[in-house]
């Protein structure tokens, strides 16, 4: 999907999520972003104890409940929307997941901590250059860690925020270069859209995957 301006930008983002939170849609239990079945698969993922990194955040509702699920979980959400951030901030200081207002687009950086798991959900179709925020996101990561992905499956959503189609062969020569397997999930329309979750265990180093980059 090609489009002469790319509307995802902070603004926009504080916008919208600005909208979601004061209508009362982020706490109402049919909000929109609430994929059920999706989370549930991705919790199931992930072993509690483990230092959790979410990139592209949101209003927090994954990492809310992978903390509520998984309580040793050190969760750490990132989000180009200040708005949302600091509404994150607001409600979940007494879980004591951390979260951080970052151009999740171009500023990933591992600064010396690396995580046991690494997510990028609902996320890549809004990417410009989806290489290099994949790559950066993989820095953040473990050696032996775990990555988990989620997206629309050919971006049957027809939405002005989406930049590019992802189907199952995009997906995976995308993630190849990191690991030696790539597994995916997929779930069918009747809850949601058709969606896909692929997940994987890194196992090149940062100077064999900067290599393919």
């Amino acid at each position: 999907m090609n489009q002469t301006i790319n509307i995802n930008t902070p603004d926009y983002w504080d916008g919208v999520y600005r909208h979601e939170w004061d209508s009362g849609q982020v706490l109402s239990p049919n909000y929109r972003r609430d994929y059920i079945p999706i989370h549930e698969a991705i919790i199931r993922l992930i072993a509690d104890g483990s230092r959790v990194l979410d990139i592209g955040c949101g209003p927090g509702l994954l990492c809310r409940k992978i903390k509520q699920c998984l309580p040793a979980a050190q969760v750490t959400g990132l989000d180009f929307s200040r708005y949302t951030i600091t509404q994150n901030q607001e409600r979940d200081q007494s879980l004591g997941i951390e979260y951080r207002c970052v151009d999740v687009r171009n500023s990933l950086a591992a600064n010396g901590c690396l995580f046991d798991v690494v997510l990028m959900c609902e996320f890549l179709e809004h990417l410009e250059q989806p290489e290099s925020a994949v790559a950066a996101a993989f820095g953040c990561l473990k050696t032996g860690g775990r990555f988990i992905l989620t997206c629309p499956h050919d971006d049957e959503i027809p939405d002005p925020e989406h930049l590019r189609l992802w189907g199952h062969d995009d997906l995976f020569h995308l993630l190849a270069p990191y690991s030696d397997t790539v597994s995916f999930m997929h779930f069918p329309p009747g809850y949601y859209h058709p969606w896909m979750l692929a997940y994987l265990t890194k196992t090149e180093s940062d100077a064999q995957v900067e290599s393919v980059q």
